[in-house]
């Protein structure tokens, strides 16, 4: 992988992309021992970068989603249940998903090692739209359908004020929630009577699910990929 030296300069810093030429031009940069003149691209599999005498360990930024199956628990290390990470070939302790999964829930999960990225994701006040397509095991009556836009009473008497359903048979259909309360989905659900047999989140933002992305598959994404679940 390919990465701009005044990039790494920058994280490793924490200065701004200007700082890190000027750095370069003051000598303070070797890439395999050699003094750096100009900003490059170097390889981070090949190369060896060191500041002011200090080898410099990056670690670049990765972007997955993962198409989650059931049956396994989104978490990095659990002693009583199989993690998604005994799945998939990433570093637990390195990586974590962003955006908790019940384990007999399928569908997307976003798995990086940008910490910073992830606390924005998961941060409530940017109410990001989670939406899921669900089927339950009976029928849906009128009480569900003429409720909206009335708020929805869950666990520890929390009203969900921000939600949309769209039917799409006698007992399947989208939700779209805007928070990410424990067992949600299921919660406001629950308060109409209805028990969830099938449950899969599909999008997140604008960040889409693929149908050829295959279940227990892992796809690697941009950066401006991601960028698409702050986008409503």
């Amino acid at each position: 992988m390919r990465i701009r030296i005044e990039k790494i300069i920058a994280q490793h810093l924490n200065v701004s992309r200007n700082d890190a030429k000027k750095i370069i031009h003051q000598n303070r940069v070797l890439v395999n021992k050699k003094i750096l003149k100009k900003p490059i691209s170097i390889d981070l599999k090949k190369d060896v970068v060191e500041i002011d005498n200090e080898i410099v360990d990056y670690k670049a930024n990765q972007y997955f989603i993962f198409n989650k199956p059931s049956g396994y628990v989104t978490a990095n290390f659990d002693k009583l249940n199989q993690t998604i990470f005994e799945i998939i070939d990433l570093d637990p302790n390195s990586f974590f998903a962003y955006g908790r999964l019940d384990k007999d829930t399928e569908g997307l999960l976003i798995i990086s090692n940008d910490g910073k990225l992830g606390h924005q994701i998961m941060n409530p006040k940017f109410e990001i739209a989670k939406k899921y397509y669900f089927e339950i095991t009976t029928e849906f009556d009128q009480k569900i359908k003429n409720h909206f836009p009335k708020p929805i009473l869950i666990s520890n008497d929390y009203n969900v004020k921000k939600y949309h359903f769209e039917f799409l048979s006698n007992n399947s259909g989208y939700l779209t929630i805007y928070e990410g309360k424990f067992h949600q989905v299921k919660e406001m659900l629950k308060f109409f009577g209805y028990e969830i047999k099938y449950l899969k989140r599909i999008q997140i933002g604008k960040l889409k699910l693929d149908k050829k992305h295959e279940i227990g598959q892992l796809k690697e994404i941009s950066l401006d990929e991601l960028q698409l679940v702050f986008k409503q």
